[in-house]
């Protein structure tokens, strides 16, 4: 990742921590109300668990909700307490999956930081704008908290937009971070948790009354996932080929205006008509599934991950040369020669099966989806015939020896 993302992660975590530091020295002689915090912390907690991915990845929260509840309800200290709880919670659930969003280790350090700014954002124009921050009924009180969350979806948005543009070099544009849907469903959650906090400042019981509401919500956000499911393959769970080449000519455009690398893979399974006249079919698509799983486990979120057709698999790997692409293929190869693959009628049976990969380049000659897939299928071809389980880059001398 270049060194300007790492600054600005580090700027988030520093930013963060001073807030933290300052809640904690001023308010030493503040009543805290655990109750609350108890209640709004195992809200935001149980719904920090349910989130919903879009195809953008982009990823809605209802924990949106309590997180302005807090911020509004509570001392900053225990709204602090709050977010570091919940996200910590977050990763250990995820880790505890191996869930692909947090391979990275600075991710959710950041969500900390970044919700602990936004807090402290909503609480100070909340409090600027209502003399009377206790009283969460007054017009002004209305106007503090409808502002505070518009700084909110418009900070987040842009936090995350940066993080995003310094690590890959996309515009704002490309990165989708400020679609309108994405915003109004961010806004309206938190307008919710407006809502939230003026029951809860009447009696706690009444937060029961959100839930409903909450649950539909969270229905609602799970339409982009069934969206999604268009653009997958049934049988592995992989992107399909339509939606890899959407994306190769997107990643081919963002590439060449910034000059960055960029490489396209090309896998075929070595064979596999000889594994399921050997093992059966349902034995064949046990090592399909069970490739699929090795490559899901070995590359970054960002990259793309597709099922092309039949026993042959496609790779985008962006901001990355053949050669380099190259060393991390070779892994793979070896995990998939290695690998035992067993069929689900007959579990004691090992199969093995290797792969062919073929990489290519994007350069100045081959700018295209097309121009660029088949010089990938190219290497594949001649992978497979200098004699199978391994991996070849693109290259005119490569082309000249095929030709000959």
């Amino acid at each position: 990742m270049p060194k300007r993302a790492w600054a600005y992660i580090v700027f988030i975590y520093i930013s963060g921590g001073a807030i933290v530091a300052v809640s904690i020295f001023s308010t030493k002689n503040v009543q805290h109300n655990w109750l609350l915090f108890a209640i709004l912390l195992a809200c935001s907690t149980a719904t920090q668990l349910f989130r919903v991915e879009a195809p953008s990845h982009q990823l809605y929260h209802p924990a949106f909700v309590f997180l302005m509840s807090g911020a509004l309800l509570l001392d900053p200290l225990l709204f602090n307490l709050m977010v570091i709880t919940s996200h910590l919670a977050e990763w250990m659930k995820e880790h505890w999956l191996k869930s692909k969003h947090l391979q990275d280790w600075y991710i959710q350090p950041f969500n900390i930081g970044m919700h602990i700014l936004l807090g402290a954002s909503v609480r100070f124009i909340y409090n600027a704008l209502n003399p009377n921050p206790g009283d969460y009924t007054s017009l002004l009180a209305i106007a503090g908290a409808f502002l505070g969350a518009l700084v909110y979806v418009f900070l987040n948005h842009l936090i995350v937009g940066l993080v995003i543009s310094l690590a890959r070099k996309v515009t704002f544009r490309e990165s989708a971070i400020f679609e309108w849907e994405s915003l109004m469903i961010d806004y309206f959650m938190l307008i919710m948790g407006y809502t939230s906090a003026v029951l809860m400042s009447l009696n706690y019981w009444l937060l029961i009354t959100v839930l409903p509401p909450l649950y539909l919500i969270y229905r609602v956000l799970s339409v982009p996932q069934l969206k999604q499911q268009a653009n997958v393959d049934p049988k592995t769970g992989l992107w399909n080929a339509e939606y890899f080449t959407k994306a190769l000519e997107v990643e081919i455009n963002r590439a060449t205006r910034h000059e960055r690398p960029l490489t396209v893979v090309m896998a075929d399974i070595d064979l596999l008509r000889n594994i399921n006249n050997t093992y059966g079919h349902i034995a064949g698509d046990a090592v399909l599934v069970g490739i699929a799983d090795i490559f899901r486990a070995s590359f970054r979120e960002y990259d793309v991950v597709a099922r092309f057709g039949g026993e042959e698999f496609s790779i985008l790997i962006p901001e990355t040369s053949a050669q380099a692409a190259k060393e991390r293929i070779e892994t793979i190869r070896e995990k998939i020669e290695y690998c035992d693959f067993r069929s689900p009628v007959n579990t004691q049976q090992r199969i093995r099966a290797t792969m062919s990969f073929g990489l290519a380049e994007l350069n100045h000659e081959y700018k295209t989806v097309k121009e660029l897939l088949h010089r990938a299928d190219v290497a594949v071809y001649a992978a497979k015939l200098n004699g199978r389980n391994q991996c070849c880059v693109y290259s005119r001398d490569l082309m000249n020896v095929l030709n000959a």
